[in-house]
């Protein structure tokens, strides 16, 4: 669906009003209150372009001072996935952002537009060259997701730290698995219950008569069953039938990149370059969004969700989980104008 009477970049400070709206998230700074909260993005790069709004929404926020983004992981395997991170990384102004690498993650997984190909100008002679931080030697070296997970944890205080996961759970899982170490005395859910205040996951379904399976659980059954089963605390999920509603086409992000003269960014290269109108959405830059302006979205919970062999969600009685959505195509409108106005990278 595309949504129409879009406020170009428009930074919206509006409330939708009507139901619940979050309560955990009302503001973006610690536990203490005096500084913003720490946060790591765990996203699956490399297929999907929603996972790049999200990270460039995040660079938005920290450079207006609303979040301290601690660290990148990678949840995709190979070295193409790093240097786009790597890549986007140096070109919005975060070129020393940790970034942690997965191990043992899904095997050749669905790739729906190629874009980790503008990591390879040397292959690909359309492709522009862009500017990297690290060798290919250097990204080889970087330290495991769940290692990278447990140092900064470690140091940031108790309950202060809002993890956002948009792709295959498996570095959280093995976060939550490891064991008491030099870093820590505490094991993974430990450490994590001490530390973590909330995850923000993009996952589940509100459809009442079919609901579907979840994509990114479902490509790691194994490790989403631990991390739903493991996980200490609160989980907000963004539900993929709500991100099905915001449709940043293609024509919009290339025209919003012109009007702020970078056609030769990486996003507006890929949009260029690559064949973007999929059935892509923003189901990843609604899982930022819920925690940055939760104002905008509806709440349902708490309650408990578990998940089945088939990786689809079953409400149970509990007070550990939410599920946030959207019922007027007003709402819906916010949202792609929110999105639209925050995630061009916070560049100056």
């Amino acid at each position: 669906m595309v949504l129409t009477a879009l406020l170009p970049f428009a930074l919206l400070t509006s409330s939708c009003g009507g139901g619940n709206t979050h309560t955990e998230a009302q503001n973006t700074q610690s536990e203490g209150g005096n500084m913003p909260a720490p946060v790591i993005l765990d996203c699956d790069l490399g297929s999907s372009t929603d996972d790049l709004f999200a990270m460039m929404m995040l660079y938005d926020a920290h450079k207006k001072g609303k979040i301290d983004f601690k660290a990148l992981m990678i949840n995709r395997d190979g070295l193409d996935n790093l240097r786009i991170a790597d890549i986007f990384n140096t070109y919005y102004g975060f070129p020393k952002l940790p970034i942690g690498k997965t191990h043992d993650a899904p095997k050749n997984p669905p790739v729906f537009i190629p874009y980790w190909k503008l990591a390879k100008p040397e292959e690909y002679k359309e492709m522009p060259t862009f500017k990297r931080t690290y060798t290919d030697e250097q990204l080889q070296q970087l330290p495991d997701a769940e290692t990278l997970y447990r140092q900064i944890l470690a140091k940031e205080p108790d309950t202060s730290v809002v993890f956002f996961s948009i792709g295959f759970p498996t570095n959280i899982a093995h976060l939550l698995e490891s064991k008491a170490d030099k870093i820590s005395d505490l094991d993974g859910v430990a450490l994590v219950a001490k530390k973590v205040k909330a995850m923000y996951i993009m996952g589940g379904d509100l459809s009442q008569t079919m609901p579907e399976p979840e994509y990114n659980l479902l490509q790691d059954p194994q490790n989403a069953m631990t991390l739903m089963q493991k996980w200490p605390s609160k989980i907000y999920f963004s539900p993929g039938d709500m991100g099905h509603k915001i449709d940043y086409t293609p024509e919009n992000v290339i025209a919003d990149q012109t009007k702020m003269h970078l056609e030769d960014s990486p996003i507006c290269m890929t949009y260029k370059l690559f064949e973007c109108n999929t059935g892509q959405r923003m189901w990843d830059a609604c899982a930022i969004q819920q925690y940055l302006r939760p104002d905008l979205y509806q709440i349902h919970g708490p309650v408990k969700y578990t998940v089945d062999s088939q990786m689809i969600l079953h409400e149970q009685p509990g007070t550990s989980h939410y599920m946030t959505y959207t019922n007027t195509a007003e709402q819906d409108t916010l949202i792609l104008n929110h999105i639209r106005g925050t995630a061009h990278g916070g560049l100056k």
